[in-house]
């Protein structure tokens, strides 16, 4: 592989280098860039040279700055097999990493400078903060085959709050009511349903729909490489005549089409019937996932089944975001601890 250093404008001296990625099912030529952090060429000649070092390098602690275990960790994703579509993701969320810490040493990296690095970027914390869990999971992969001697330190992390916010049934009438088009609805009816993710919808082929057997299988045989779980459900009652309906109307043979071709994201028209309802901004196609799941616990189903209908890895992760939505979830808790101030002493005083 050739590795290229050149300069564009005014910026900083860069590595460029080719390489094979996936781009909606095709093998393509893409080029991938390293910042020397200078732009002076002897200086960044001396870092071109030591990069081709590390490249070669079999010695432990071969990296020191963060570009080059960025670059080694994106190596790995792409070994793996990850899908193309997390590609995409993980290679604009290494493209700001880059911009922002590329040129940093590795040891410089403190919890300090994660906290700085979420304040200063011009998006939300939520988004900064994943950003930097791409560079912390970097790190740590970079340490576990000893490419870095560095042990990476606990990243500042800040919740997105999405789990806090889901649709009351009358928001889910609003919502289904101001959808103009089959295509949304469709798409709608099943992630309310099935509390399936976007992607998992908009890739779900309609011989994965078992009529017969009552059937939904969301899990995509075409998807090589590491993904997360997809659940095999049964097909709610309410949903089958839309099912049926959707699989006779397939050209493509995917159940969610737009004039005969898959869709490759239902963002837009989602937002548009969001406003049109007069629901909130905070409203995105993940929170319908969490609102089927929430009410499912609000009306007593338990939090094993909905860990499985979700395709939680483990029933921990479904009871750490669900179980406080149960009605009697810490119930008993709640009335020993009344008992305890049920006194004629300690009544309310009136007036």
């Amino acid at each position: 592989m050739e590795y290229i250093l050149r300069r564009k404008g005014q910026r900083n001296f860069e590595i460029f280098w080719p390489e094979k990625v996936l781009v909606k099912g095709r093998w393509k030529t893409k080029y991938q860039s390293v910042s020397t952090g200078t732009k002076d060429e002897a200086e960044a000649r001396l870092f071109y040279d030591n990069f081709l070092k590390g490249l070669n390098s079999e010695q432990t602690g071969a990296y020191t700055n963060i570009s080059q275990v960025l670059h080694e960790y994106t190596k790995e994703l792409m070994a793996r097999g990850t899908s193309s579509r997390n590609l995409d993701r993980h290679h604009s969320i290494v493209k700001q990493l880059l911009t922002y810490l590329g040129d940093l040493e590795i040891p410089t990296i403190t919890n300090r400078k994660t906290v700085e690095y979420i304040r200063n970027r011009k998006v939300k914390d939520s988004t900064a903060s994943r950003e930097l869990n791409v560079l912390h999971a970097a790190l740590m992969f970079c340490r576990k085959v000893e490419l870095i001697d560095w042990n990476p330190v606990q990243f500042e992390n800040v919740n997105s709050g999405v789990r806090d916010r889901y649709l009351s049934r009358e928001e889910i009438a609003a919502l289904l009511e101001s959808s103009n088009s089959y295509h949304l609805s469709l798409w709608l009816n099943i992630a309310l349903s099935t509390a399936a993710r976007s992607g998992a919808i908009l890739g779900l082929h309609k011989d994965r729909v078992r009529m017969d057997d009552n059937i939904i299988d969301f899990r995509d045989p075409t998807i090589t490489g590491r993904q997360k779980p997809r659940p095999v459900i049964p097909i709610p009652t309410t949903l089958r005549p839309h099912l049926a309906d959707a699989i006779n109307r397939s050209v493509s043979g995917y159940l969610v089409e737009k004039k005969g071709k898959p869709l490759i994201s239902i963002y837009p028209d989602f937002i548009k019937t969001v406003e049109k309802a007069g629901l909130s901004a905070d409203v995105t196609p993940h929170i319908l996932r969490h609102t089927c799941a929430v009410h499912m616990v609000k009306n007593g189903v338990e939090i094993y089944e909905v860990s499985k209908y979700l395709a939680h890895t483990s029933i921990e992760i479904t009871q750490k975001h669900y179980a406080k939505f149960d009605p009697k979830f810490m119930q008993k808790s709640s009335e020993v601890g009344s008992s305890l101030i049920d006194s004629p002493k300690f009544a309310l005083v009136q007036g």
